[in-house]
């Protein structure tokens, strides 16, 4: 059965504002096992807070119907996802922890040390021995088991993994309805889609008689550098590996060998054509500081936002998303076309991870395991026949509570199911044709684009996040940290055009050197051996 996301996930970690939940003592001896007075077994899980959006998880529907099925009572430690990063790091530092971290990402480097200081413990035997499901995606996807085991040979953390090209990765949308005014077809290659930004800009394309409103690319401040920037990499030939690749400042070429791709010529081509947009007023002038969400979504709604980039059009707001259309890949001036934002099936290696504090790890791999199996990949994504969905010709479909709520279905299914926003849990995702049914679409409405291009377009390897090594892993903290750091101001300087890329790119190039890239380049070679040989 081919499993499959739905909405993106990127966990906003920021500034310690409090500590609450975890009781436990500094110790890192598992706490004693406790029972509530229906004598369910009771575990602390602490994960990210979504209360904004929908009810807490201890009322949650979909987890008040799991306790009735496992015996398990969860105690929810819910953090701010203002405070996540803070907090996590505090919680490991004093062995203050809950039973299992759920929807919590760790890096491999985490896992690996906190691995190795027991805090998190194995789970390879407790998968072979109360893991049934796990152990059979393990036993029949050797990249997902690749994935998830460290350097050490353990695994110390459940992946979330979506089988769905459509839904792991993100397309390009265009204002439809803009290019229908304007008697103009979609764009295929970077300078038509130049050419019609271009148009939006110049001739009225919304139709209210005002040619001046109209925008070309733009979305909050801050999404540029990770959309479309790295969506024009697949156009540049430079987006071989997908987007852990880039996440790794690395990509694949066509021999795949593995290439450095912060100071390829054609990084610095990419680098060019946005300069060349963002000085034409082709991208938003606020696309790195001064323009919220929500502003944003107004914009949208106001008819003034040429194009953007996301997994679906219904990012821009629902009473706006058929204005658009995706486009998955866009061909570059050297005849390349490959979708390099998309991620590997294992979306996250670190969705669940159970800690040392844990006095029953056995009935913990029991409860998690059951998300893995067809019936709870079902139950998480769409709940219970007759409650949340009926079934329609073969495929379930949410009930009217959900599919009429006034900010759209999949927050209607939110107030019910947890598997439905924010992505990053220790489950496998279901179908993308029966996701798309259960919202009342079909596959290509839900996407506003062809879904076959997706495959059409995957890159030929679709790496994961490598696993460091001890010693890997302490260098490359400090490297890429520097880098990090370097590239995201030089990234927005040379974008803005405050400095010319020409004149100032071998000096960009040498400081990157400078800082240890060619050393960096030596680690990710070996960690790419590795990873081709396991």
């Amino acid at each position: 059965m081919k499993l499959g996301y739905r909405a993106l996930s990127v966990i906003g970690m920021s500034v310690l504002l409090g500590i609450s939940g975890c009781s436990n003592s500094g110790s890192s001896a598992p706490r004693e096992e406790t029972t509530n007075e229906a004598g369910d077994l009771v575990l602390e899980f602490a994960r990210p807070s979504q209360t904004d959006l929908r009810p807490a998880s201890e009322d949650l529907w979909m987890f008040q119907k799991l306790q009735e099925k496992s015996g398990v009572d969860i105690n929810w430690d819910e953090i701010s996802r203002n405070s996540l990063d803070e907090r996590k790091n505090i919680m490991m530092a004093s062995k203050d922890l809950p039973d299992a971290f759920y929807q919590i990402g760790f890096s491999n480097d985490e896992l690996l040390k906190y691995g190795n200081q027991g805090l998190f413990i194995p789970l390879e035997d407790l998968i072979a021995e109360h893991a049934p499901n796990i152990q059979r995606m393990l036993d029949e996807s050797p990249e997902i088991r690749k994935a998830i085991t460290q350097s050490d040979g353990h695994i110390y953390s459940l992946p979330y993994v979506d089988h769905s090209a459509v839904y792991r990765s993100i397309r390009l949308y265009v204002n439809q309805k803009w290019l229908d005014n304007l008697g103009l077809e979609q764009p295929e290659t970077v300078d038509e889609f130049i050419d019609v930004l271009r148009a939006f800009r110049d001739e009225d394309a919304n139709g209210n008689g005002d040619p001046n409103d109209e925008q070309g690319w733009t979305m909050q401040s801050g999404t540029l550098p990770w959309t479309l920037m790295n969506q024009l990499l697949g156009s540049y030939g430079i987006g071989g590996g997908g987007n852990s690749a880039i996440g790794q400042y690395v990509y694949i070429d066509a021999d795949k060998a593995i290439q450095p791709m912060l100071t390829d010529e054609r990084y610095k081509e990419v680098f060019l054509v946005l300069n060349q947009m963002y000085e034409e007023g082709l991208i938003g002038k606020t696309a790195f500081s001064g323009l919220e969400y929500g502003q944003w979504v107004t914009q949208a709604a106001d008819d003034t936002v040429g194009a953007f980039s996301w997994a679906g059009s219904d990012y821009a707001g629902v009473k706006v998303k058929d204005n658009y259309t995706g486009i998955h890949a866009l061909e570059g001036p050297h005849g390349d076309r490959v979708m390099s934002w998309i991620d590997s099936p294992v979306r996250g290696a670190s969705a669940f991870t159970i800690t040392s504090k844990n006095p029953n790890p056995e009935e913990t791999m029991k409860w998690v395991d059951f998300f893995y199996s067809e019936e709870g990949i079902n139950f998480a994504a769409f709940g219970e026949e007759g409650e949340t969905y009926t079934m329609v010709d073969g495929m379930p479909r949410y009930s009217d509570e959900i599919l009429n709520h006034e900010e759209g279905p999949q927050i209607g299914a939110f107030q019910f199911l947890d598997n439905v926003y924010g992505g990053y849990w220790p489950y496998i995702e279901p179908l993308d044709t029966w996701r798309a049914a259960a919202k009342g679409s079909d596959l290509e409405a839900a996407i506003n684009a062809d879904p076959a291009d997706a495959e059409a377009y995957l890159p030929e390897t679709i790496l994961s996040n490598f696993t460091p090594t001890d010693e890997e892993s302490g260098e490359l903290d400090a490297i890429t940290t520097d880098i990090r750091t370097y590239m995201e101001e030089m990234r927005t300087k040379f974008i803005t055009g405050e400095l010319d890329i020409e004149a100032e790119w071998q000096n960009y190039v040498e400081t990157l050197k400078t800082m240890g890239y060619d050393r960096l380049m030596e680690i990710r070679e070996a960690q790419y051996e590795r990873y081709q040989a396991s």
